[in-house]
């Protein structure tokens, strides 16, 4: 019997230590864990909370406003905030297989485009990692052939013409900031919206509205700033002096208009690619993929067949001429 409480005891002890192993060390990962299995939503309010997600962003994305993490934990998930992983995940896979888009974070700001006290907040907010942004917005993921208008333009907008119009200003400030060196002086850009016809008044997002069809430039301008397509600076040291406002490409301003489309812009604008403007846009653009002039071989090969053909023609005209016999004699060769 002893024998026998013995092994009782022993084995006792053994699948304690195997419990202690198995049991998470860190506090944070015990509260974590416990959250996601015993106080986690269950799956009909998890579907539910996706939905929301899936439905807040796309109405971020009407408005063109950042989907911030901060207000997806306060409008979307409420009581259920240690649930934003899982919710997200679950929203980025039906956002792709249904609506061809997903959620991608916006690249932080420029240090060198912050003021004083936003400096100050990011450096009280911010710990040894890398600075985030903790905002998205949605982008299209859809194959590039299916990338066509009719698919790719927005549902609803108070005009289609005044939308493509603001796409078309915003895309072509952005190109010329970005080819500039990433900085325009306020100067020059209102000298190249001068010769737009476009420096006091842009189309409206509405141009068919008798009332309203344009908009004051500022006030356009003012839009793209608020939205993240620009950032306007203004240094202080020279107050009241033009060239002392600069302006830069914003967060949202990178991610819908790349350098790759910057650089397919530019080859539409000359109609074309060839070897010289492949080696500015280089120049320009560090890093864009080179594009083989593709329009200029093939304008070169129609021409020749256009000169075959003339010349054809004009030998088969020379025969005819020079007798009824020359032509039948090359007909039967």
């Amino acid at each position: 019997m002893p024998r026998l409480q013995q092994g009782r005891r022993q084995r006792q002890v053994e699948e304690d230590e195997d419990v202690d192993m198995r049991e998470p060390q860190d506090d944070q990962d015990v509260s974590d864990a416990a959250d996601e299995t015993m106080n986690g939503p269950p799956n009909e309010e998890l579907s539910q909370l996706i939905k929301g997600l899936v439905r807040y962003a796309i109405a971020c994305d009407f408005s063109r406003t950042p989907i911030r993490r901060d207000a997806i934990r306060e409008k979307v998930l409420g009581a259920n905030g240690r649930q934003f992983k899982t919710v997200f995940a679950g929203a980025q896979k039906q956002l792709r297989a249904v609506f061809g888009m997903e959620m991608v974070e916006l690249p932080a700001r420029d240090k060198n485009l912050m003021t004083m006290d936003q400096k100050r907040k990011a450096a009280k907010s911010q710990s040894q990692r890398e600075p985030t942004s903790n905002a998205y917005i949605l982008t299209n993921i859809l194959p590039q052939e299916l990338r066509t208008p009719s698919l790719t333009r927005p549902s609803k907008v108070m005009s289609a013409e005044g939308e493509a119009a603001y796409t078309a200003l915003y895309t072509l400030i952005i190109s010329l900031i970005t080819i500039s060196g990433g900085e325009l002086s306020d100067p020059r850009l209102r000298r190249h919206l001068a010769r737009l016809n476009a420096a006091e008044y842009m189309p409206s997002l509405n141009p068919n509205d008798p009332a309203n069809p344009t908009e004051k430039t500022e006030v356009l301008l003012q839009r793209m700033v608020k939205q993240g397509y620009l950032v306007k600076m203004m240094d202080n040291r020279g107050a009241g002096d033009d060239d002392s406002t600069t302006w830069h490409v914003g967060p949202r301003g990178k991610v819908e208009v790349p350098k790759e489309s910057i650089a397919d812009f530019v080859r539409t604008i000359y109609g074309g690619s060839d070897e010289n403007l492949e080696a500015k846009i280089q120049i320009s653009l560090k890093g864009v993929k080179e594009k083989k002039p593709e329009i200029k071989e093939r304008e070169r090969e129609q021409g020749e067949d256009d000169e075959d053909e003339e010349g054809e023609q004009e030998d088969e005209e020379m025969e005819e001429a020079a007798g009824p016999s020359n032509a039948r004699r090359r007909r039967r060769g």
